[in-house]
């Protein structure tokens, strides 16, 4: 096996396209986490002119200790057997310099676990719309029908920084609470940065909720809303609004971030009663 850097964006998303890469695994994360100082190493390994995996590298130096993090990765195209799948991650290995080889992939490596394993929700948008409103629980449904009676309409931003702020603001005391930890404010500003087009920002009453498309898949970002928002159901009425609308762009699938019944537990009941699908990640380890 051979590991090739892709240098161009045309061909790094085409091949992101086929497994269906999620966020941090996209060209634009990797120029997001340049703007913030990062470094970001984008490689393929093949096995002739066959793709085999996937991997967006991001590294920085801490005391003189040199990290580099595949953040859900690497990605494998088909499923390889255990010796590909060793011989790959071998491949992987070897094309970077010396230091911390970490990674947080989809499914386990084959190595010692150093993390709990995250669980994510995700919202197959391939169903027609009645689809989608069927495969919602009852109760989420019914609070969509709820804000739809309603006179609230949903409005789609231009996601300027200005238009951002108070979304951003709003998430920073959330995490400055510890209610939960995500990436950080400055990070959504530098994806807007470095590719404005990719935000898709909904707005109905005092809620907003924020999105990435990235090729044939999107993410949900961050949210929030005020007391009119939250006793009007307007993030189940945002929701399937934004559903609708990336689906028609072509999106097939919504990740709707990580489950944290401890802390958020609000948070991941309204993710899951909106359709999506639990689904277990693997836990962190050395490749």
């Amino acid at each position: 096996m051979d590991v090739r850097e892709i240098e161009t964006q045309k061909t790094w998303e085409a091949l992101a396209d086929r497994v269906m890469a999620p966020l941090p695994q996209r060209w634009l994360y990797g120029d997001a986490a340049k703007r913030v100082g990062r470094e970001v190493v984008r490689l393929c390994v093949f096995e002739g002119a066959a793709p085999v995996a996937l991997a967006q590298i991001v590294m920085r130096s801490m005391f003189g200790i040199r990290t580099h993090l595949i953040t859900r990765g690497p990605l494998f195209f088909d499923e390889p057997d255990k010796v590909s799948r060793k011989t790959a991650l071998r491949s992987l290995r070897r094309a970077l310099p010396q230091g911390i080889k970490l990674a947080s992939p989809e499914e386990r490596l084959g190595r010692v676990p150093l993390s709990t394993p995250p669980e994510i929700a995700e919202l197959d948008l391939r169903p027609c719309l009645s689809g989608l409103r069927t495969q919602m629980n009852g109760k989420w449904r019914n609070g969509l029908k709820k804000a739809e009676a309603t006179r609230l309409k949903v409005a789609r931003l231009e996601a300027t920084p200005a238009a951002l702020m108070p979304l951003l603001q709003a998430e920073k005391d959330r995490q400055a609470a510890g209610k939960y930890r995500a990436l950080p404010p400055e990070f959504t500003l530098a994806l807007q940065e470095v590719a404005p087009r990719s935000l898709r920002l909904f707005t109905s009453s005092d809620a907003q909720m924020l999105f990435v498309v990235h090729g044939n898949s999107a993410t949900y970002q961050i949210g929030h809303s005020g007391p009119e928002g939250r006793a009007q159901n307007a993030h189940n009425l945002i929701l399937w609004e934004a559903m609708q609308r990336l689906k028609a762009e072509g999106v097939m699938r919504l990740d709707l971030g990580t489950l944290d019944t401890a802390k958020a537990p609000d948070l991941a009941r309204f993710k899951l009663r909106s359709g999506a699908t639990a689904r277990r990640l693997a836990p962190a380890a050395l490749i």
